[in-house]
């Protein structure tokens, strides 16, 4: 038996991937999912931090989507350690983009800080107790 998403092969009498859920198959079609032609990736979502961005490529890619992560500091630590970081930018490939934005809303909806929450709310919050 085999997971016809992550490609996995599995011992007789298990009918599920335990990775994605995926109903198993006797046997691949060898005609599914070998695209070979280069991948061109595009921004799906600017997150807050590497690790928020780590997350959701990782459901992007558990569920067969091409996806990558672009951080914008030196190094993984350096948007943790800046307030004044650019953040992370989750990529996809152009041919899983539609696919990737529903699965991205599915999850989180128009949130693109779904670790820690919007900071649009606590940016008016703080404001509003600046002028008092």
């Amino acid at each position: 038996m085999f997971c016809p998403v992550c490609k996995s092969e599995y011992q007789p009498g298990i009918t599920r991937c335990n990775d994605d859920n995926t109903e198993l198959v006797e046997r691949l079609d060898p005609t599914i999912g070998s695209d070979e032609s280069e991948a061109r990736f595009m921004p799906l979502h600017k997150l807050g931090s590497p690790v928020e961005a780590e997350m959701v490529n990782d459901i992007l890619t558990q569920n067969g989507i091409r996806s990558m992560v672009k951080s914008g500091g030196a190094d993984a630590l350096s948007p943790l350690l800046s307030a004044t970081s650019e953040g992370s930018m989750v990529l996809v490939d152009e041919r899983d983009f539609d696919r990737a934005q529903e699965l991205y809303t599915a999850f989180f909806g128009d949130d693109t800080t779904p670790l820690t929450g919007s900071t649009d709310d606590a940016d008016e919050e703080s404001e509003g107790f600046a002028a008092r």
